[in-house]
């Protein structure tokens, strides 16, 4: 029996909740309209506190730039709201990072994420975005960044802003297809290991 897309991700949110690992960027969704601002009567998981955070932790992720709209633009908080509805296990996980985040920062700042400086925004940010620059006492942290990251980029990458982004026309017919590039093809062949 053959699974709908629905059921796969389903899937892949339930496997990234319960082992604390990050959903597959790559995985396609059909493009979701972006907000301007965020409705508090759409929101269906997060408090206020926990949603503003979601956002400006996506705004941390994917900054708007000259190129495209950034994560807020996107509705990438609100995507990971709609999702985490359905999936008590992958809320807990959020709710759980942004309590962890919460905590650290009043721990090293006196101030939660939100009231805390940017200098001092970033400074959290980047102990707990790499695995191999955090200590073991990070790893709640590196694990919920790692979850915030994955679904902020699919979020990001499914919406309207980051088809945009990406210069995506759509499915188009060529009548002819000639191959990769062979300077593509070296480029990558290079890269690859072994």
């Amino acid at each position: 029996m053959s699974s709908t897309r629905r059921e796969v991700l389903y899937q892949i949110a339930v496997s990234a909740a319960g082992a604390a690992a990050p959903p597959l960027a790559a995985q396609q969704h059909p493009p979701h309209p972006a907000p301007a601002k965020p409705a508090a009567s759409r929101r269906r998981v997060f408090n206020e506190h926990e949603f503003n955070t979601l956002r400006s932790l996506s705004n941390w992720i994917i900054p708007p730039d000259d190129r495209s709209a950034g994560g807020i633009e996107a509705g990438t908080a609100e995507f990971i709201d709609v999702i985490a509805a359905s999936d008590p296990g992958l809320q807990a996980a959020f709710t759980g990072g942004l309590a962890w985040l919460d905590q650290q920062m009043r721990k090293r700042y006196h101030k939660g994420f939100l009231e805390s400086a940017p200098a001092q925004q970033k400074e959290m940010l980047d102990q707990i975005a790499h695995r191999g620059r955090a200590g073991p006492e990070m790893a709640p942290g590196v694990a919920f960044f790692a979850l915030m990251r994955s679904w902020t980029v699919d979020a990001f990458y499914s919406s309207k802003a980051g088809v945009q982004d990406l210069g995506y026309m759509g499915n188009t017919a060529v009548a002819e297809f000639h191959g990769c590039p062979e300077e593509v093809v070296k480029k990558l062949l290079d890269a690859s290991p072994a």
